[in-house]
């Protein structure tokens, strides 16, 4: 499974570069507001973090019973797929579940009550801001992984299948 992560080097650069860009939001989000507005922000981070959470669940579920159809398809039509397209296509399923977990932990997050309670310490308010944010971030970047590696096993599929100009 490593290796054919390895193989996906824009996979893990798109990752990289979401949770750097999540990051780099989180840090002028911290130095715009004071830890005082945190439950605005949360507001604001609850509603598109619904959706996105809602969104990727989906999309991951959707993914992972797309490859298991597409696994048996293989299998009955043609025997000549290589290994690799098929640690490629377990690779999608660990990195959709993960991604369909991930979004679960989300939504759960999400559901927590917030407001202005007087026995909740004010560090409550940020922490859960800023592990909700990291989900947000997280959650992101595995779908931007996931659509990559989906990407480059379509075209891998394309240049199998596709005859080639030998004249």
């Amino acid at each position: 499974m490593l290796k054919a992560l390895l193989r996906h080097k824009s996979a893990m650069a798109g990752f990289i570069i979401i949770c750097l860009v999540g990051l780099l939001a989180r840090y002028l989000n911290g130095s715009i507001y004071s830890q005082a507005e945190v439950l605005s922000l949360f507001d604001n981070l609850q509603q598109s973090g619904l959706y996105l959470g809602s969104a990727t669940m989906a999309s991951s579920g959707t993914t992972l019973a797309l490859m298991l159809t597409m696994v048996g398809l293989v299998r009955r039509i043609d025997k000549d797929f290589s290994d690799e397209l098929y640690r490629t296509v377990a690779l999608i399923g660990l990195t959709s579940a993960i991604g369909l977990i991930s979004s679960v932990i989300l939504l759960l997050t999400l559901s927590l009550p917030i407001g202005e309670f007087e026995k909740v310490p004010e560090i409550w308010y940020y922490v859960l801001y800023n592990v909700t944010f990291g989900l947000i971030i997280f959650v992101s970047a595995i779908s931007v992984s996931i659509v990559l590696i989906l990407l480059q096993t379509v075209l891998h599929v394309i240049r199998s299948i596709t005859p080639t100009d030998k004249a």
